[in-house]
């Protein structure tokens, strides 16, 4: 067992949730937007989950099966095109409703600093439950490779294999998930920012918008990452999160601090 690997795993669980924490403080200190708006992007993220997830399992291998005769390579960008497009239809129009009828009825201002607190809060809980997933990791690491053997394990070569596996993992292949997680953030923010702005303009081409962007960037990790590997994957989803933060600033401006209804 490496300790700098456990520590890389501690440190990246703990970052992945505490800056979307204090993100959401800062906007309740800085903007005066209360936590409850945080709470309600977390809240609409999970409920759109529960329904986007379990038709990703029910449909993901069938579709693979369906598209392999296609070749591999074909069957791959059809997969990373679904995957794409069904979570920026779900997660775009999902925000979309809750902004049109939930915020207009519970009377929340449809403000620039709402959507800010909301995006934080939606992937703030994203980031949350890849941190408990990490503390997983991290646990399991810890039970297989410790000298101490604290989980007795059979001499069987496949399980010795994935063992020294674990055992080869390094900080490097720890940090870009915080990296990840960070950009993704940033990505949601944007996607607020964006939804809201339909919302309250009522150009519907900003929906469209954004969720084709947010397909393009989920197509794209499903696919690099498979075809690629992980830092090509990050640096083509930092890219995606630079174009994010210049229209973050871009859409701040414009928007103004006055609220909408």
């Amino acid at each position: 067992m490496d300790s700098l690997v456990v520590a890389t795993f501690a440190v990246v669980a703990l970052l992945e949730i505490a800056v979307p924490l204090a993100l959401g403080y800062w906007v309740v200190r800085r903007f005066s937007i209360p936590w409850r708006v945080f709470g309600l992007g977390a809240l609409f993220f999970i409920v759109v989950q529960v329904i986007h997830t379990p038709l990703v399992l029910a449909t993901q291998v069938p579709l693979s099966r369906a598209l392999l005769p296609l070749g591999t390579t074909a069957a791959l960008v059809g997969l990373a095109l679904y995957l794409g497009l069904l979570a920026g239809l779900f997660e775009e129009i999902g925000r979309y409703l809750v902004y049109r009828y939930y915020f207009r009825r519970r009377e929340i201002p449809l403000t620039r600093e709402v959507g800010l607190q909301f995006g934080a809060g939606w992937g703030g809980v994203e980031s949350i439950i890849v941190a408990l997933l990490v503390i997983s990791s991290m646990i399991t690491y810890i039970a297989l490779t410790s000298d101490a053997g604290i989980i007795p394990l059979p001499d069987d070569p496949a399980v010795m294999a994935q063992i020294e596996a674990l055992r080869g993992i390094t900080p490097l292949d720890i940090l870009p998930g915080l990296a990840e997680r960070m950009m993704t953030i940033t990505l949601h923010i944007t996607w607020s920012l964006m939804v809201l702005a339909a919302v309250v303009s009522g150009r519907k081409a900003l929906l469209v918008l954004a969720i084709l962007w947010h397909a393009a960037v989920d197509a794209a990790a499903v696919y690099l990452v498979s075809t690629q590997g992980v830092l090509v994957t990050e640096a083509v989803v930092f890219i995606f999160a630079i174009a994010g933060l210049v229209y973050i600033f871009t859409q701040w401006r414009r928007m103004g601090e006055q609220p909408a209804s």
